[in-house]
């Protein structure tokens, strides 16, 4: 009986160029998303603020209304 021995054949793989246009794509997606996440964030913010502004506009004007009132009682 033949004994056979396999040996794992070891590749040596180069590194991958990658094209300056590549680089160049892959890193106008990545500025693209920061900017869609930046813009996505500052929309937040300014929802936010709107709500503030418009309850203080609300409590304001029901201020005034209760005023108008008092001041039509006199």
């Amino acid at each position: 009986m033949l004994r056979t021995t396999t040996t794992a054949a070891v590749r040596a793989f180069k590194p991958v160029q990658v094209s300056a246009v590549a680089r160049r794509n892959y890193s106008d997606k990545f500025g693209d998303k920061e900017k869609a996440e930046e813009a996505q964030y500052i929309r937040a913010k300014e929802a936010e603020q709107t709500k503030k502004l418009k309850q203080e506009l609300a409590k304001k004007e029901k201020e005034l209304a209760d005023l108008k009132k008092e001041n039509n009682k006199k």
